[in-house]
Formats: C-alpha cells, sequence, structure tokens
C-alpha cells in the first residue's frame, strides 16, 4: 500500500466516523478561533522542545482569552512517547491552567484533540487540565453558514497523524522504542529521530498526500478544508512559506525580463527586489535545511491547511487564526510578545470561492 492510500485511509475513517457530537454550526462572522499544535512538552529537561516556545505561547494563550477566542489544541500537546504523562502535567501546571481557562469560561470555547505523540488521552478519554476534566477527541467539525444560515463549507480538524506507519497503525509500539530505547540514545549521541517533523523530505510527502485527500473531497458539491498538525511546517491555503517566495520571486524574475526588453528605466529597482526575493528564499531554505531540488510546497486549491508548531528551536510559535469571516497564519516571537500575521485570506471569496 503506497503512502498516499495509506493516509487516504486513516483520513476516510475518522472523517466516516464523525457523530453529531463532533460537529459544530458556527456563523462565519462570529466565530472567533485560534488553533496551536504540536507542543511537544516534556519535563523541563534536555529533551523539552517546548520550554523554549514557553513564554511565547503564554503571551499568545492571554491575548486570545481576552479577545474572546476558542482554543483548538490540535495534538501532540504532551510528548507522552518519551514521559509518562504525571511528570508533564506537573511540569506545566500553569501554562495548563492558563489553557483551562477558556474550559472555565465556557466549555466549548476548549477543544482538545490528540496526536500520535499524545494518544495516551484516547485511552483515558479526557484529561484532567487545572482542576477541569475535558473530553480528549481524534476529530472536528466545523460547518459555516452566513447570517441567513446559508451553508458555506466546512472545515475538518485532525492532527494529521492518521494512516502513517509508524504512528497510527503501530503507535504501541513506536511509543514503546522511543521511550525505551531512542531517547537514552538520543541523549547520548543527540541524533535526530527521521520523521515528517523532523525531515523537510517526508514534511512535503506527508503535507502533499493530506491535500490531495482534501483536494479529492471537494467534488463540486462539497466544499472541505482539512486543518492539521503533525508536520510541523505552516502551511497556509495549500502552500507553505517556502512555496509563496519562491512563487514571488518567479514573478518578479518574469517583471524583471519583460522590463529589460523593454528598456524599462525603473530596471534597476526590480532587479534589487527580485535579488532580495532570492536571498529571501535561500535563507528560509537554510534555515529547513531543504535540498538544491526541493521547492517548497505549491498546490493549486487552497483546501489544506497546517499550524505549524509551538516547538521550533527558535521559541517562537505558529498557529491559525479563524475570525472576522478571514484565516489567518500567524506567528509568536519568542523575544516579542506581539501577535504577526504571515498570510491572511477571506474565508467565503477568497478560500471557499475557490474551491
Amino acid at each position: 500500500m503506497s503512502n498516499q492510500e495509506s493516509i487516504n485511509r486513516g483520513l476516510d475513517r475518522a472523517y466516516n466516523e464523525l457523530k453529531p457530537e463532533d460537529t459544530i454550526k458556527c456563523d462565519i462572522e462570529s466565530v472567533r478561533i485560534v488553533i496551536f499544535s504540536d507542543h511537544h512538552r516534556g519535563v523541563r529537561d534536555g529533551a523539552d522542545d517546548f520550554q523554549r516556545c514557553e513564554g511565547a505561547y503564554c503571551a499568545a494563550l492571554g491575548y486570545y482569552l481576552e479577545r474572546g477566542y476558542n482554543l483548538i489544541v490540535l495534538g501532540d500537546a504532551e510528548e507522552l512517547w518519551e514521559c509518562r504523562p504525571a511528570p508533564v502535567i506537573r511540569a506545566y501546571e500553569n501554562t495548563l491552567k492558563l489553557e483551562a481557562e477558556f474550559y472555565k469560561n465556557r466549555e466549548d470555547r476548549y477543544c482538545r484533540i490528540y496526536g500520535n505523540h499524545d494518544d495516551y488521552w484516547r485511552d483515558t478519554g479526557s484529561i484532567n487540565i487545572g482542576g477541569e476534566q475535558i473530553t480528549a477527541r481524534d476529530k472536528l467539525m466545523i460547518s459555516l453558514h452566513d447570517k441567513n444560515n446559508k451553508s458555506i463549507g466546512d472545515i475538518f480538524f485532525v492532527h494529521g497523524h492518521q494512516g502513517t506507519f509508524e504512528s497510527d497503525r503501530f503507535g504501541k509500539i513506536s511509543r514503546f522504542f522511543v521511550r525505551n530505547l531512542w531517547r537514552p540514545f538520543q541523549r547520548i549521541t543527540h541524533i535526530k529521530l527521521t520523521t515528517p517533523a523532523k525531515d523537510a523530505e517526508l514534511r512535503g510527502e506527508h503535507d502533499t498526500a493530506m491535500y490531495n485527500w482534501a483536494l479529492n473531497k471537494n467534488n463540486g458539491q462539497k466544499k472541505l478544508l482539512l486543518i492539521a498538525g503533525h508536520t510541523h511546517l505552516p502551511v497556509f491555503a495549500s502552500k507553505d512559506h517556502i512555496g509563496k517566495i519562491s512563487d514571488e520571486l518567479k514573478s518578479l524574475q518574469q517583471q524583471l525580463d519583460n522590463a529589460r526588453t523593454s528598456g524599462d528605466p525603473h530596471v534597476d529597482g526590480i532587479a534589487e527586489q527580485t535579488a532580495e526575493k532570492r536571498a529571501e528564499l535561500e535563507y528560509r531554505k537554510a534555515q529547513k535545511n531543504m535540498k538544491e531540488d526541493q521547492k517548497g510546497i505549491f498546490m493549486e486549491k487552497p483546501c489544506y491547511f497546517n499550524s505549524g508548531c509551538c516547538s521550533f528551536s527558535d521559541g517562537d510559535i505558529t498557529g491559525l487564526e479563524i475570525a472576522d469571516g478571514k484565516i489567518k497564519l500567524v506567528k509568536w516571537p519568542k523575544d516579542n510578545p506581539r501577535v504577526e500575521v504571515l498570510e491572511d485570506a477571506d474565508l467565503r471569496s477568497d478560500i471557499f470561492g475557490s474551491l
């Protein structure tokens, strides 16, 4: 079975098993949601990927609490392949209490979806956060409508590990391997485990597979967006930031060719913009350790989004906002607790209108 077929089967199973309680109907203009994923909270030791991001994440939670957003935690919030649950909960008691404030204000303001690294919550059925017993689920559907109750489209939320060999089908074996064999070895060697979250080539393959699944669900009658995490790569409207920069560079290169042909007096300015865009592209590719022939993710239909992660090595976090009829890819930097909008689009016209 190919990787695409496995992903299709896993996502189809989650989609077909949707129950009425998994679906929420919302007005597109009034809904306010922020989505974060892949914190990988540990026990504050050297293998804990979240602790450097904790400040940015807590700042973001405080902001969205005051702005009246709902919170979706989209899986792998705790690193339970490497750690036992109780020590992780104790280590991040204050951060978890901040998450729980969403739930205390109103139960439907907080949705906890488990991934592969925190699928322990699947077995328990819930997680105690800040004294609140919160249901853990594997999926969520939000159906958007306008003020006249006319359907606009659906958004399907999953972590994104569905159908993968090491995460979905052999999760318990993988968890045993990481906790008991890999983690001690990693402490000595500092070698990284090759997964879609760690390897740029695997990330591209996995994101492409999830995009293809979402694309096939949009058959003319149904309009569906897939929002996932898992790969740690922010994807907006079916392209990552490198894909976007690559497209902008191509456009500038075409403008430069035309300017040179026509003798445009602004050719030097366009050449400078082109050179700066190429520098930005190569910088981003080097940051992600991409191979020369890797082009980033750029897909035709805007049906797939990825929240990125809350465990970047520089301490920044990324997430997705849905509010005021728009969807945004946002970043919260470690050293400046202010939201930065990386991408934004109108849900009705730019996104659902293009499907």
